[in-house]
């Protein structure tokens, strides 16, 4: 093969051959790769796009004589998602970018003597997902530090029970135990009555699956010294008994924080790096190429994502937010992080982010909801519009955690006075979930030019109780992702892994396609996406929110060579095969990450 080292920048260096003359000599002794070709799927009437011989956006820049790929692929349905979504043969890839989109025949001719050329046999090729929002680090977490208490393994209290009593026998007495991944037991969250009889001699903290709520039993209430006396913390509450006493839950971060710092000391950085290496495999495996873990907390946990991409522990790509939880910690902190901050192709630091309320039981509402709270805000709004104001200032991108109409409106109203006090034309600030939205809100998201990600995969799990607290009305008014799109508001879709059980993006696309809940209720059908809407806003504007699109999301020559090859044609799935299908091959910068 040829040297011809190929960068972005070198694609409007090249000469003046045009990919549809070129013919290379030297093409012999190329490894041949074939994917094992599949059955094509049952017609489904969703819309199957038209294939097309190359990607017909902006014209590639020519290519000098003699170029060659390092990898080919062809005899396939190459999706690029470019402006004009065509729909090619083959892809040729050099130095860890995309060389040319086109026919087989014209991409076999960029082939030279160490080519590899795979071989397709129909299968569908698309960029690589792009997860703008999970946790990936809380996701490595489980197991290390977290015991895993997740649903199917433990559905019932005896499950709970006997889990946390396998892992209490392997404890001192005084060490605490962590678990993490409930969702609800009998209809409720577990209390300190529920826990304590298999944990006498030991401090106990649960998390559940969204992360916003937990629960502890009485030995953790006396280290902390909550009693009937105590009152709740700001922006939070103790759950309690009718006589007042606490019975162990936790709502919200700011209840929750004051059994954490009982036993940050766990989180060593050698188990933060592991937390962050090992979910890597998991994630490539189902064909995410990007993530966005946008919920950092602390500066531990940054170095640890600015240690790993300095020291070259990452296989896909990276991007971070930290999370600025309470008011005081905004002092110094842009400072702090940027004295850190390490960034290259695989990690890069994307701004900050705030909680603005809890989850779904606590989500901040204008008007009464049936959850455990509905009323509580866990910013004050001068001090959220003062942080904005800084961070905005300053340049950077700011995330919102928001469940409740009430919160959407607080991070609108941040975002609009920011804007104000000092114009950007392009700040993508972020609204993460906006599960609940007034119509007002929603042609405000519009207006500030206001990103969204969103999980509408959410609606499996939690639309049947979206229908119990919010009433039906509302309930029909979630998650509107068609709503968004038809008003022109950039839309993602994201995982929330582990917040939410899947961190497959199959699953993400799917729910997208079908929202359908857990009782097999289509939840406003008229806000179900199309497959290829939903790819779109897990590739392409996905690439926006991180300010990457000129790099990565959709497959054009100069990008990044972030693809996977599916087990079958996505776009002629039903959404109940779409769950479940699978990925043959991801690759990252033109290197292959998984493969079966």
């Amino acid at each position: 093969m040829c040297d011809h080292h190929l960068s972005r920048r070198d694609f409007i260096k090249l000469g003046a051959m045009t990919l549809g003359g070129i013919a290379l000599a030297g093409c012999r002794g190329n490894q041949i790769v074939q994917m094992t070709a599949t059955p094509a799927p049952a017609a489904t009437g969703l819309p199957a796009p038209t294939l097309a011989p190359a990607a017909t956006g902006l014209p590639a820049p020519a290519l000098a004589p003699g170029v060659t790929a390092d990898t080919i692929f062809v005899n396939g349905k190459v999706i690029t998602l470019d402006v004009s979504d065509s729909i090619a043969q083959a892809i040729a890839i050099r130095d860890g970018l995309v060389l040319r989109t086109g026919t087989t025949d014209a991409i076999r001719a960029l082939a030279g003597a160490n080519t590899k050329v795979i071989d397709l046999r129909g299968k569908t090729l698309t960029p690589g997902i792009i997860d703008t929002h999970n946790h990936l680090s809380v996701l490595g977490l489980t197991g290390p530090l977290y015991i895993d208490i997740n649903p199917p393994a433990v559905r019932t209290l005896a499950d709970l029970q006997a889990k946390l009593a396998e892992a209490i026998a392997r404890k001192q007495k005084g060490e605490w135990v962590i678990a993490q991944g409930f969702i609800s037991f009998e209809g409720r969250n577990p209390e300190k009555r529920d826990i304590d009889s298999v944990s006498p001699n030991n401090p106990v903290m649960l998390i559940n699956q969204g992360g916003h709520v937990g629960t502890v039993n009485s030995y953790a209430l006396k280290l902390a010294n909550v009693t009937t006396s105590t009152p709740n913390p700001k922006f939070g509450m103790f759950g309690r008994d009718t006589k007042g006493e606490p019975n162990g839950v936790l709502i919200n971060h700011s209840a929750m924080d004051i059994f954490r710092k009982l036993w940050a000391d766990l989180v060593t950085p050698q188990i933060y790096e592991a937390a962050i290496t090992s979910p890597q495999s998991k994630f490539a495996a189902v064909g995410v190429t990007t993530f966005c873990d946008n919920n950092a907390r602390g500066l531990d946990r940054m170095k640890a994502y600015f240690d790993a991409g300095r020291n070259h522990k990452m296989t896909i790509r990276g991007a971070i937010m930290n999370t600025i939880e309470y008011y005081p910690e905004l002092a110094g902190r842009a400072e702090a992080v940027k004295a850190m901050q390490y960034e290259d192709d695989y990690m890069r630091f994307r701004g900050y982010k705030f909680l603005l309320d809890g989850a779904a039981a606590a989500m901040h509402t204008n008007e009464p909801h049936k959850g455990m709270a509905w009323d509580i805000a866990t910013w004050d709004a001068r001090q959220l519009n003062d942080a904005v104001k800084t961070l905005h200032a300053l340049g950077y991108q700011c995330s919102f955690h928001v469940i409740g109409d009430a919160s959407v409106d607080m991070a609108l109203d941040a975002i609009e006075g920011a804007q104000k006090a000092n114009p950007r034309a392009d700040a993508r600030h972020r609204i993460e979930h906006a599960v609940l939205n007034t119509d007002k809100a929603l042609k405000r998201t519009k207006e500030l030019g206001v990103i969204v990600s969103t999980q509408p995969q959410g609606i499996r799990l939690l639309g049947d109780y979206f229908r119990e607290i919010l009433g039906e009305e509302r309930a029909k008014r979630i998650i509107p992702t068609r709503t968004w799109l038809d008003l022109g508001v950039p839309l993602c879709l994201s995982s929330d892994s582990p917040t939410m059980p899947w961190y497959q993006p199959q699953v993400t696309l799917a729910g997208a396609l079908a929202r359908v809940t857990a009782s097999n209720q289509v939840l406003a059908p008229d806000q179900c996406l199309t497959f290829k809407e939903a790819i779109r806003a897990h590739t392409v504007t996905s690439a926006y929110a991180l300010f990457q699109e000129k790099v990565k999301g959709s497959l054009e020559p100069g990008k990044m060579a972030d693809l996977i090859v599916w087990t079958e044609d996505p776009y002629a799935l039903a959404w109940q095969q779409l769950y479940n299908t699978t990925i043959d091959l991801t690759m990252v910068g033109g290197k292959t990450v998984y493969q079966t």
